[in-house]
């Protein structure tokens, strides 16, 4: 019985190990998040420089390796969309 109860605390101790470093890095992810979307442009301007188009943007999981930006000086419009996944 004090063997089995040994392997138990050791399981436990590991899964709560893994399910701290898990939400560690959850929590990480969900703050890039807000880094990206604080840097992404918004829909609003896309619209306004190109009427008629649209912004699909819909991230697999919380945080997208995709990201697109705009930026209109004058009559000059830039638009730039890149992928920083490296398998996309």
């Amino acid at each position: 019985f004090a063997n089995t109860k040994s392997k138990f605390c050791v399981t436990q101790f590991a899964f709560d190990q893994i399910e701290s470093k898990n939400r560690d890095i959850t929590d990480s992810i969900r703050y890039a998040k807000r880094i990206q979307q604080a840097i992404l442009p918004v829909d609003d301007a896309f619209r306004v420089a190109f009427p008629g188009s649209f912004v699909f943007y819909r991230p697999k999981d919380i945080v997208s390796g995709d990201f697109y930006w705009y930026h209109q000086q004058d009559e000059i419009k830039l638009v730039a969309v890149a992928d920083c996944t490296g398998h996309g």
